[in-house]
């Protein structure tokens, strides 16, 4: 897999489309605070200006494609959840300071999901992606923890209303529908930071590393396929390319790829530095976030 670096910088978080154009966003360390940057893998050039004062924990802020196929970046800012269209420079905000953002489809619209709270008395808001509108709000139990240190996983337009609520201090990721404003489904987790993904029939998998293995699992909780590596996986992306259904992960000192379809890793890349966050496209580049720059690998 040639490797090419697409930016210079210190890179701390990387997320790419679900379906459609190969687009991804990226957030990196700025002059005094963190800048969020949208990509174009085809053209492999920024896809308009840096957002300035963003978020640098990876929880804050989201991105992805909406159902009609407008690529969205939402994020967290001094008491605020902005919603900006890539497509048409075009943004909103809500008031509100979630602990979590993420996105969803609720009633065959783009939303996006954010979670508030402690334990407790823990909720979640769901407001159009569109105008800011209210869709849905209901409270939800997160066991003995904060939504702090948490995930939530979507790979919108393929999951549909359903988003994942994972926390490395647990064993279990909810599943919540925020079309029934409820918890649909409780899967076994490994503690390790998983990724929702559409499977090669359009039904989302959760793809979880475990020591040296990869466990993808369908939303029921039965294992697609177990992939193994040479050593204990780090951050992981999955992707459906030319219909196959493509894993990677950062597993010590390279990138590694697996085809779905066989447990054997069949593409590998070295990298000069630690990888912090990883992407893979739906044309099959692999963008990984690092301390030095954001690189890019075709397998």
């Amino acid at each position: 897999m040639p490797e090419c670096v697409l930016a210079q910088g210190a890179f701390d978080g990387v997320a790419a489309t679900a379906a459609g154009p190969p687009l991804a966003f990226t957030s990196q360390a700025g002059q005094g605070a963190n800048i969020g940057q949208a990509w174009d893998l085809r053209t492999r050039s920024a896809l308009g200006p840096p957002i300035p004062d963003f978020p640098d924990h990876r929880a804050e802020w989201t991105f992805g494609l909406l159902p009609d196929g407008a690529p969205v970046a939402a994020w967290t800012h001094r008491d605020r959840v902005h919603v900006h269209d890539l497509s048409t420079g075009a943004e909103f905000t809500v008031d509100g300071q979630p602990d979590l953002v993420g996105l969803a489809v609720h009633e065959g619209r783009g939303a996006v999901v954010a979670v508030f709270g402690p334990a407790s008395d823990a909720k979640v808001v769901v407001w159009d992606a569109r105008t800011g509108d209210p869709r849905a709000e209901f409270g939800i139990w997160l066991g003995h923890w904060t939504a702090i240190d948490r995930w939530i996983l979507h790979a919108v337009p393929a999951s549909g209303p359903l988003v994942g609520l994972a926390c490395d201090t647990e064993r279990v990721i909810g599943i919540l529908d925020v079309e029934r404003e409820e918890e649909a489904a409780s899967l076994p987790s490994s503690g390790s930071h998983p990724v929702l993904a559409p499977g090669p029939d359009g039904s989302p998998l959760l793809v979880q590393p475990d020591g040296a293995s990869l466990l993808v699992r369908t939303l029921d909780g039965d294992t697609a396929a177990t992939l193994t590596a040479p050593a204990d996986i780090g951050p992981v992306a999955a992707s459906v390319v030319d219909d196959r259904f493509l894993a990677a992960a950062a597993v010590a000192d390279a990138l590694v790829v697996w085809d779905a379809a066989s447990a054997v890793p069949s593409h590998r890349a070295p990298l000069p530095s630690t990888v912090n966050d990883l992407a893979l496209t739906t044309d099959g580049t692999l963008v990984a976030a690092t301390d030095t720059g954001l690189h890019t690998t075709s397998p």
